[in-house]
């Protein structure tokens, strides 16, 4: 010890005879004895094992957190409970274009420009260590230094331990902006297609209520009655066809439709178009809110047009009033759609164009994987179809 040399702090971690491994700390400082001037050194040894070990296990625990954090491939700081920066993964400085001497012991709210001096956002990461809070994905759009608008999704959770006395918790950044931009690119396509799709329909439905109009008025210039019912019944086929593109404009959905606006205008289309005048037909519909896949409800409609055109055309003959009921339940995945009338029954003989009737709603029933049972009696017919959505 040269001089005026003094040791401070100085560690010696060994193995001692009796006592084992100890980490002593020793201090030493050189002095002269009165008189003659003698030299000597005092030492003072302090036995520093405990606290060494405890700052050792805590550098280890340091740089394996840290080590974690490093191969995160998402931004993350670790905050105190004052927001300061207390480590951040080489994501978080590599993202932003950061260095790590202008982060760490900076506030969150003087990173960089003040980007993150957002009041709402504080205001959630203030309350996450005292209410042990957590905060889930918060956006944050704004103007990076170095890398331009971004779009970030924040989440930040307390570090819990022991007795739960820590103010340390994490905030993990995610940059969402590649997300929004196809989401927003993804909404914009669809909506141009559903437009021209609404666009199309529209036109479709036009068309064919106009082949509709013209089939019925060369039915009306007919003199052989079959042919002119032949006639009737095409019209309102190609009329039910046309509501269902019209409830697709309406809906603006391509793949499913109301059922109520659907199956209710083809009721009250039907009863409008088939009445000749003699006596009016009354309608009670009940039709459960459901919607329906385009692909089922082409079938669903044409089924019910032919079930009101048997009814009005058949069941009231010789009648000067009658009543329609028709009911559609859903429940369970299930539909249930059944057409009643208060006529005077099936009478095979007379109804000589119920068979042209009769086979396409079989073959309805049938692409419906449907279930489809008839009653009939003195009191009026009921038909019953019974199928699943799908």
């Amino acid at each position: 010890m040269p001089g005026g040399a003094t040791v401070e702090a100085y560690e010696v971690d060994h193995v001692f005879p009796g006592i084992g491994r100890r980490v002593m700390r020793v201090n030493a400082r050189k002095v002269h004895r009165p008189g003659n001037g003698a030299e000597q050194v005092l030492p003072a040894i302090e036995d520093g094992t405990d606290a060494a070990d405890l700052e050792r296990e805590a550098e280890r625990q340091r740089r394996l957190a840290q080590g974690i954090v490093d191969t995160l491939r998402e931004p993350l700081l670790v905050l105190d409970g004052d927001l300061g920066v207390i480590a951040a993964s080489r994501s978080f400085y590599r993202s932003f274009g950061v260095e790590e001497t202008a982060t760490i012991g900076a506030r969150l709210p003087e990173l960089g420009n003040g980007q993150w001096n957002i009041p709402a956002l504080l205001d959630l990461l203030e309350r996450v260590v005292p209410e042990h809070a957590t905060v889930e994905g918060f956006e944050v759009a704004h103007d990076f230094p170095g890398i331009g608008r971004r779009t970030m999704l924040l989440n930040a959770r307390k570090i819990f331990r022991e007795g739960n006395n820590t103010k340390t918790f994490l905030l993990a950044i995610e940059d969402v902006t590649d997300r929004r931009r196809l989401e927003a690119e993804r909404a914009a396509a669809l909506a141009g297609t559903e437009a021209l799709l609404q666009e199309l329909s529209h036109r479709v439905m036009n068309s064919l209520s106009i082949i509709s109009a013209v089939v019925s008025m060369e039915g009306r210039q007919l003199s052989d009655e079959a042919a002119k019912a032949a006639f009737e019944r095409l019209s309102a086929r190609v009329m039910a066809v046309a509501e269902l593109y019209k409830s697709l404009s309406v809906s603006k959905s391509v793949e499913a439709i109301d059922a109520p606006a659907f199956l209710g205008s083809i009721c009250e289309d039907v009863v409008r178009s088939l009445q000749d005048g003699r006596f009016p037909v009354r309608l009670d519909a009940a039709i459960d809110p459901f919607l329906i896949s385009t692909r089922q409800a082409i079938a669903v409609g044409l089924v019910l047009n032919e079930l009101l055109t048997n009814a009005i055309k058949y069941a009231f003959k010789g009648r000067d009033d009658g009543l329609i009921r028709v009911a559609v339940r859903h429940a369970g995945g299930a539909v249930d759609l059944s057409v009643a009338d208060n006529g005077a029954g099936i009478d095979a003989d007379a109804r000589v164009d119920s068979g042209v009737g009769q086979k396409p709603i079989d073959l309805f029933s049938l692409q419906l994987d449907g279930r489809l049972t008839r009653h009939s009696d003195a009191g009026g017919t009921r038909v019953r179809l019974v199928f699943r959505l799908g």
